[in-house]
């Protein structure tokens, strides 16, 4: 059967790494499956943990963010399908990455990705690639009132129909898998983004080729959330916006390409709002 290299991206995720690695052991594939765990400069006991479960973690002397660390261990896999599984999630079923693989039997799939579940509860991961208008009144709006209509839009159903899988725009690099040819063929992500919205350039790239990127039906995983940007989240926030000019300059062509600088302006705004609110409530003692 066809190998698959899932690899696992750490910073500063000893206390969640163990369970990510369980949940992989624990699949029907599990015999065809080699785990790459790649640590960005973790200072905790990341290495430690990673090595107290029998794997020799890849580990980097600095952060060198998640797109080229990503492609780093990819390019030292061997496999015929390449997954990525972050170490804040584990996958809930058993048959998890045998489902995601046998839907990449079909070459117009680029990308396959899975439902998940955060805190008991549906996590949107059927993602649309959001219009200019969509993207700014969600980018007001979600500052203001989380679950309006227009992030509602952008994010799409939670789910769908849990028991069919569904083409969407994108998945979140939360957990994926892609042939190896064509992720070689498309050179990975792109590592001018250095957090977010890799994922969707991806898929936005495959989608010009006429590649579909799908979120599967039965797959699924349990996504505990924020456990490495928690730790910066200020730094965070600025590759957030700064991610985000890069995929509108990917993604705008004519008149809207040429609103890049408002539309860099309108995000560098935005993210010092953000930044401001974070700051007051870091000293306040506010979550």
């Amino acid at each position: 059967m066809s190998s698959i290299d899932i690899i696992v991206l750490t910073y500063n995720s000893a206390r969640l790494l163990p369970d990510c690695i369980a949940s992989i052991r624990e699949q029907t594939v599990a015999d065809q499956v080699r785990i790459l765990v790649i640590d960005n400069a973790s200072t905790d006991d990341t290495l430690t943990v990673a090595r107290e479960l029998g794997i020799e973690p890849i580990a980097n002397t600095r952060n060198i963010g998640f797109a080229a660390a990503i492609n780093q261990a990819a390019a030292m896999g061997t496999g015929d399908y390449v997954a990525l599984l972050n170490p804040d999630a584990a996958l809930g079923d058993p048959k998890c990455l045998e489902t995601m693989r046998a839907t990449l039997a079909d070459d117009g799939i680029g990308i396959v990705g899975t439902r998940m579940v955060t805190g008991g509860a549906p996590y949107p991961n059927g993602r649309r690639f959001p219009s200019t208008t969509i993207a700014a009144r969600h980018a007001i709006m979600g500052v203001l009132r989380p679950g309006n209509t227009a992030s509602q839009e952008y994010f799409g159903e939670a789910f769908g129909r849990p028991d069919a899988d569904q083409i969407v725009d994108w998945v979140s690099g939360c957990c994926l898998m892609m042939r190896r040819p064509l992720w070689e063929q498309m050179g990975g992500f792109d590592t001018r983004y250095w957090m977010y919205l890799e994922d969707a350039d991806l898929a936005w790239r495959l989608n010009q080729l006429g590649y579909a990127t799908v979120l599967s039906g039965p797959a699924w995983v349990t996504h505990h959330g924020g456990g490495s940007s928690r730790f910066r989240r200020n730094k965070s926030l600025w590759h957030h916006h700064r991610s985000a000019v890069l995929f509108y300059a990917r993604t705008r062509t004519g008149i809207k390409r040429a609103l890049l600088p408002a539309a860099t302006a309108f995000l560098m705004a935005r993210l010092g709002v953000l930044v401001a609110i974070n700051t007051v409530r870091r000293f306040t003692g506010k979550s």
